[in-house]
């Protein structure tokens, strides 16, 4: 083990007196930021000087000297490489013998937190300006975009082997706009309609919902293999969708049970109206039966408590009840002649009541809703359009994966840059006075 001792000496001058507190912490500020640089540029000397010891050991001489600028965490370092010659004639920089130096490449890898965390609220371009005028450096909108690509395999959220424990998952997805170059130079761009689809998996009730997977333009049943490959889907119990087609044939085992999601249907209901050729005004009849059903009072619950043994029978009325209701109210479509609705009521009873029969079942009350995944949705989906309002597919779920890990709950950014540059302690500092 080697340490290398550098003494620093700071002068203050105070003008007047009283010090403004703040003042004191914003010329420290600045001190520190200045201190750090030149704290690295002599540590590199100190010990690009034991690397020439040695080169020298060895039978190299002196040949050049080499300007060099690199960027991180602390700015721009403007460095001067020295470079040695052999016997052989090959020239050789002595720092490189004790510290990895990138060939080519301006920007250090941790050059890139900043602007990469910003990207998740800001454009590319917006990005580059804040991260320069908050640092004093920062890689280039271009830099950026193309390091987020060699990012990204590290950067995906998703269990790696088939993860066991996984009781809850919920599937949705939300519109977006790609586009992708054409033509034989792939000049032209052309622009068109797909969706972003999203799975997220809890372990059970009160446990965070964990993202298992981002797909674009990809249809459900290839989802739907590619999720039960990364978890176990003989733990499932309960599948919350808002009921778009595709998704239960694709994922709804035997053992499952398929929770419709209760948001969904006013607005699923409303739709099906129109179809059957009905008017706003007239549809206030219809929705004023379906909300007198029960089971809406329990799906607009925040938290559903425990159940209790001895609230198992009223539970169970409140079921029987409102399955009557949704029968009566299918009639009443059907001798009006909406046909349409009546059969989407139909389909839509008994998945709708999943969650109050696995309360009554099991005690514990699963998700009625879909809502876990469209407020995540919602954290994303006005941010997709006015960061870029084309994406390529590539490109769209390369930000998504960082935003994934910048925006929502349970995700720690600081955790991903630990995970990305970790620290080996392989070197080390100490305060050792300040006098």
């Amino acid at each position: 083990m080697e340490t290398i001792n550098i003494s620093v000496n700071l002068k203050f001058t105070i003008r007047e007196i009283p010090l403004s507190i703040s003042e004191v912490f914003l010329v420290i500020q600045q001190t520190m930021k200045k201190l750090g640089r030149c704290l690295a540029v002599v540590f590199l000397q100190r010990l690009e000087q034991q690397a020439e010891a040695a080169l020298k050991a060895q039978g190299y001489v002196r040949h050049s000297y080499q300007k060099r600028d690199v960027c991180g965490v602390l700015g721009t370092i403007n460095l001067r490489l020295l470079r040695m010659k052999g016997t052989d004639n090959k020239v050789r920089y002595a720092l490189r013998e004790v510290v990895e130096l990138p060939a080519y490449k301006r920007y250090t890898l941790d050059a890139f937190e900043a602007g990469f965390g910003l990207i998740p609220h800001l454009s590319y371009k917006r990005s580059e300006a804040e991260s320069e005028r908050i640092r004093g450096s920062s890689p280039g909108k271009s830099t950026l975009h193309r390091r987020l690509t060699a990012y990204a395999a590290q950067v995906e959220v998703h269990p790696e082997q088939k993860a066991k424990g996984y009781q809850y998952v919920v599937v949705d997805g939300t519109g977006a706009r790609f586009q992708r170059r054409s033509g034989s130079k792939r000049k032209r761009v052309e622009t068109y309609g797909g969706e972003v689809r999203m799975v997220h998996a809890s372990r059970g009730v009160g446990k965070p919902f964990e993202v298992i997977g981002r797909w674009t333009n990809t249809s459900w049943a290839t989802i739907a293999e590619q999720v039960y490959e990364r978890i176990d889907p003989a733990d499932v119990k309960v599948l919350i969708s808002d009921g778009e087609p595709g998704i239960e044939e694709a994922f709804l085992h035997k053992h499952m049970k398929h929770q419709r999601c209760s948001v969904h249907v006013w607005r699923d209901l409303r739709q099906f109206l129109y179809q059957d050729g009905v008017k706003k005004a007239g549809q206030t009849e219809i929705f004023g039966l379906l909300h007198t059903v029960p089971v809406f009072t329990y799906a607009n619950k925040q938290k559903m408590e425990t159940l209790k043994s001895e609230d198992c029978a009223s539970v169970q009325q409140q079921i029987t009840t409102s399955q009557k209701q949704l029968l009566e109210l299918q009639q009443v479509l059907k001798d009006k002649g909406y046909h349409k609705t009546a059969t989407y009521i139909a389909n839509l009873s008994e998945p709708l009541l999943t969650f109050l029969n696995h309360w009554v079942a099991t005690g514990q009350a699963a998700p009625a809703t879909s809502n876990i995944a469209e407020n995540r949705f919602s954290l994303i989906k006005n941010r997709i359009a006015r960061i870029g309002r084309r994406w390529s597919e590539p490109g769209l779920k390369r930000w998504i994966d960082l935003a994934i890990h910048k925006l929502f709950p349970g995700y720690d950014w600081n955790k991903l840059w630990e995970k990305l540059l970790p620290l080996t302690g392989n070197l080390t500092c100490e305060i050792v006075a300040i006098q």
